[in-house]
């Protein structure tokens, strides 16, 4: 029987979030996460999956899912995933409760599922495959990395990690644990590649505390704290300043009230009941007695911290002496959208607070390439595949591998199918369906051509004209037209008049050979380019009577 396994990257492989990979051997697969990714486009669309289709022709060799921790970009497809294959699922207490709560809010069956909560250092069978996870520390709490034993040996999957040695939550990186397993032999390591570009990690977690505290001490109006609802170390942290600093704190955005009412019932926040007051509570309480922590650092259209800025919030006003602190990195792709939003809350009168002005309010979760290094020390794997990144940030933490001497090394993206031998170490190994399923706010999916048409509206208008035909082809009334987003027809009468006219006109002198929709698209369209410069998407009805 052959030794070789296959790994099979549908998600997070050439790209960062939406993170989704297979190991597979002749007699099973073993999923590692199931991750979401947002839209940077507003179309409707409300997140989106891998295409998970490779798993649902393998429905029956799918030996259960792991779950490496909780953000959304790990766990927020596994219903999805589970509504077409049957497999058990298997993850920390917490993030087993998120997905709990997101199968609610999607109206998943949370009964179908069958999840299993792990525990750090003790081992557990999926199938043919025996699985150890191992803490990490990261920006959640109950991170893991997987110790993985398969035909092939024992491979490493690093999740999302760093080595930050007194994070908030009291659990550091399990450094005992991973020499040992370095020790004993690891034949692959999967190592996130997301910070490969950034030496040293700055600051750490307790430092961001600091930090913050002593922002919101020197503060003397209200604070406004913009960070990542899932980080529950830093929700710690605040936690602990707010007493210090005697404010009370108000949650502002759903994700954030999720995650607090979690991580207190799992035991990881304990907050005394008098800390949490309401929006209306905040807006009548004294500024200096205010700390809110909101969602929206990445300008989301409908997140409080934009509302606020805007000036929309329906319950808070950001005014004169209040401070805003962005306790977030700016995921690539919003940096317009987010300095808008910065520039929006000076207007409103915030004393604005970044890691421009401040780099001590933020730090990443991820590794840094010295942490990278050392990952890689304490394994000393004979083969490396990097994972979770861009086609850069890959190609970057191979380049590190080869140079710390990994014997057999490769990189792949989303789609492409790595096979490893321990004999004969890392071999390209053919391609899977892969790809982005776009799915909707209320739950179906989106194809594309759908939203290639939605793009189309986005950027051009359209106009929709509607004609009475006889049988013989002759115009029984005036054509009906109407705009919605163009240029010089929208909130124009007269212009629209013209454009109906120009189609009433052509009829009458029908050329031959030429199908009526097609005449009347034609002659509207000349209008049009004439009114504004603008080219629609024209849609023509026509309805014949007798």
């Amino acid at each position: 029987m052959s030794r070789a396994i296959r790994v099979v990257p549908l998600g997070g492989l050439g790209e960062i979030g939406m993170n989704c990979l297979a190991i597979e051997q002749s007699d099973g697969i073993l999923v590692v996460d199931c991750g979401t990714s947002f839209p940077q486009d507003d179309l409707g669309v409300d997140v989106v999956h891998p295409n998970l289709s490779y798993l649902f022709e393998n429905a029956e060799r799918v030996s259960g899912v792991v779950l490496t921790h909780g953000h959304e970009d790990h766990i927020g497809a596994l219903s999805f995933l589970l509504e077409r294959v049957d497999a058990p699922v298997w993850g920390p207490a917490h993030a087993l409760a998120l997905v709990r709560r997101r199968f609610e809010d999607r109206g998943f069956a949370a009964a179908r599922a069958r999840l299993t909560e792990v525990t750090p250092r003790r081992r557990f069978g999926v199938g043919p495959f025996e699985v150890e996870p191992i803490r990490v520390a990261h920006s959640i709490t109950e991170a893991t990395a997987l110790a993985i034993r398969t035909r092939a040996g024992l491979v490493v999957h690093s999740g999302d990690f760093n080595f930050d040695p007194d994070p908030p939550d009291g659990e550091p990186t399990d450094e005992e644990r991973l020499s040992e397993l370095g020790r004993a032999g690891v034949e692959l390591l999967l190592s996130d590649s997301t910070n490969v570009d950034v030496e040293e990690r700055a600051g750490s977690e307790r430092e961001v505390g600091l930090a913050l505290g002593r922002v919101i001490a020197a503060a003397s109006g209200r604070v406004f704290v913009a960070l990542f609802a899932s980080n529950v170390q830093r929700l710690r942290s605040l936690g602990d300043i707010a007493h210090a600093t005697g404010r009370k704190i108000c949650l502002l955005g759903r994700s954030l009230n999720t995650q607090v009412d979690i991580a207190q019932r799992l035991g990881k926040l304990s907050w005394p009941s008098n800390l949490l007051i309401s929006a209306e509570q905040a807006a009548t309480l004294a500024p200096e007695c205010v700390l809110a922590l909101t969602g929206g650092s990445q300008a989301e259209p409908t997140s409080a911290l934009r509302r606020l800025a805007s000036g929309d919030h329906h319950q808070l006003q950001i005014t004169a002496g209040d401070t805003v602190v962005m306790s977030a990195r700016i995921i690539p792709g919003n940096e317009r959208t987010v300095l808008d939003m910065s520039c929006d809350l000076l207007r409103q009168g915030a004393h604005l607070v970044t890691r421009v002005t401040d780099p001590d309010v933020h730090t990443s979760g991820h590794a840094g390439r010295s942490e990278q290094r050392r990952l890689i020390e304490l394994l000393r794997p004979r083969a490396f595949l990097p994972i979770h990144g861009t086609l850069h940030h890959l190609l970057r933490h191979q380049e590190l591998a080869r140079e710390m001497g990994v014997a057999h090394t490769s990189v792949t993206e989303n789609g492409g199918v790595v096979a490893f031998d321990p004999e004969l170490g890392l071999m390209a190994d053919g391609r899977v369906p892969h790809g982005r399923v776009y799915v909707s706010a209320t739950g179906e999916a989106l194809p594309p051509g759908v939203l290639k048409r939605r793009a189309e509206l986005a950027r051009s208008g359209s106009v929709v004209i509607s004609v009475v035909l006889s049988e013989t082809g002759e115009p029984r009334a005036a054509a009906r037209v109407s705009s919605r987003g163009v240029a010089g027809l929208d909130d124009a009468p007269r212009a629209l008049e013209r454009v109906a006219q120009a189609v009433s006109d052509a009829l009458a002198g029908k050329r031959r050979g030429l199908a009526a929709d097609e005449l009347v698209r034609r002659a509207a369209r000349r209008v049009i380019v004439a009114e504004g410069g603008a080219r629609p998407v024209i849609e023509v009805h026509l309805l014949r009577v007798e």
